[in-house]
């Protein structure tokens, strides 16, 4: 760990709990985020509170007439934001306004983090883009939800900034961020995300996708945590420099798409403008990116659309590649059967020829009236006779399980079913049950005057 002492998970969940300005919030944020916690403010209290900060207030307006909220009139005061969005939209949106002030990092350990504000902006607005294609009842909450998505993110690097630097640098030549902050701080920055919007009691929706962004979901996923995993797929992460496997991200945009209903020409149509509308809203609300050039050299719009084709070509290699396995093993088996159908074939024709010569014989002897060879041969006939018919009902025994080979023993890895052993181990039962159900037989001959006068 290059001799760095990283805090324990417990430090971190014991500031989120215990510290009261977690992200170097303006007092007047702190003082809603109280508010809020009751249950039920004024929208006097909180217009006079947000009042005491004119920067905050004014970035909050601009926020709120950006295009991006389609209001059908201007907002001009607070207490009518609060009227038209709702307390917790403005909650929110006070929260995002507060958090994007590039001076509180780069004062702190000297990095510029224009281009990961323009990523969070991003993938706020993919996220609002998105829940509109997939008819999600509150685009604004979807973009609210994307722009506070990185708050752990944000944490780690206020707090822990020499440690977090570690971290990425360890991350950019892993190519993955959670595990490497898994190991450094013994949990991660969605997993801190979580915790901080439970303490700010954010919407259970918000803070849960929050703390699931950079995970696969599962079939029974809330609508807003995907949104929320689709918008981050979408968007390349900003501190890993290297690209993580190409298939598991096209998997992932696959798989959460699909929960979504979001088709194809529908990403590729909401990824192909992500880089004006993000260049938009930053300038509108003055929150500090990178111009058009550098977004672009970061591959935005390229990369969308080579991750949309490649997984159309994924999604096709896939369903092409089971197709081929299926026919191959609905191949495999019949050809396996009909191998063992002929081997069965000759298992029943040589018993069978067996038991025909064995009673060739004995008529040769009776033709011949030769009574004291038909005795002596008669035994070992017998046992000819018997090893035969035992062999043809392990066939017919065998026949009736064919209709299933998938745990059949194969001979030497190949199609040839290993009928030998099978049948001689069928064979071995059949005596073993005989031996069992028969009587000892009282002679071990039979007397010649009690056989048929030839």
């Amino acid at each position: 760990m290059t001799g760095i002492n990283y805090p324990h998970s417990n430090d971190i969940r014991r500031d989120i709990i215990e510290k009261s300005d977690l992200l170097a919030l303006p007092e007047a944020v702190v003082k809603v985020l109280e508010l809020t916690s009751k249950d039920e403010i004024g929208i006097d209290k909180l217009s006079s509170v947000l009042g005491t900060d004119p920067a905050l207030t004014g970035r909050l307006l601009k926020i709120a007439n950006s295009p991006f909220y389609h209001l059908s009139q201007q907002v001009v005061s607070i207490q009518q934001a609060v009227m038209i969005l709702g307390v917790t939209t403005v909650k929110c949106l006070i929260l995002s306004a507060a958090l994007f002030d590039p001076k509180k990092i780069r004062d702190n350990i000297g990095f510029d983090i224009k281009a990961l504000y323009g990523n969070i902006v991003s993938a706020a607005s993919t996220c609002r883009k998105l829940a509109v294609a997939c008819d999600y009842p509150s685009p604004e909450d979807a973009f609210t939800c994307g722009l506070l998505h990185e708050i752990g993110l944000l944490f780690f690097l206020q707090h822990y900034p020499s440690e977090y630097l570690n971290v990425i640098g360890r991350a950019g030549n892993s190519g993955s961020l959670i595990p490497e902050e898994r190991l450094a701080f013994g949990i991660s920055h969605p997993e801190v995300g979580q915790l901080i919007a439970e303490k700010w009691k954010l919407p259970e929706d918000i803070s849960t996708a929050i703390g699931s962004h950079h995970s696969f979901g599962f079939a029974g996923s809330k609508p807003l945590d995907d949104i929320l995993r689709l918008s981050v797929a979408l968007n390349r992460e900003y501190f890993i420099q290297t690209d993580e496997d190409l298939e598991e991200k096209i998997t992932r945009i696959s798989t959460v798409s699909d929960r979504l209903g979001v088709k194809s020409q529908q990403l590729d149509d909401i990824t192909a403008g992500i880089v004006k509308d993000t260049i938009t809203f930053a300038r509108a609300v003055d929150i500090e990116i990178y111009d058009i050039e550098s977004i672009l050299s970061r591959a935005n719009h390229e990369i969308f659309r080579t991750y949309i084709s490649m997984q159309k070509l994924f999604k096709e290699r896939q369903e092409l590649t089971k197709s081929i396995l299926d026919e191959e093993r609905a191949k495999g088996i019949q050809e396996a059967k009909q191998i063992a159908i002929s081997t069965l074939s000759h298992y029943i024709n040589n018993a069978a020829m067996i038991i025909s010569g064995q009673s060739q014989v004995a008529r040769m002897l009776i033709g011949k009236k030769d009574a004291k060879r038909l005795f002596d041969s008669l035994p070992k006939s017998l046992e000819v006779i018997d090893d035969s018919i035992h062999k043809i009902t392990a066939v017919l025994d065998e026949i009736s399980e064919l209709s299933s080979l998938s745990d059949v023993e194969y001979f030497d890895k190949s199609k040839v079913l290993n009928m030998d052993e099978r049948i001689k181990e069928r064979v071995i039962r059949m005596k073993e049950k005989l031996s069992l159900d028969e009587p000892a037989a009282t002679e071990s001959t039979v007397k010649l005057e009690k056989l048929p006068h030839i």
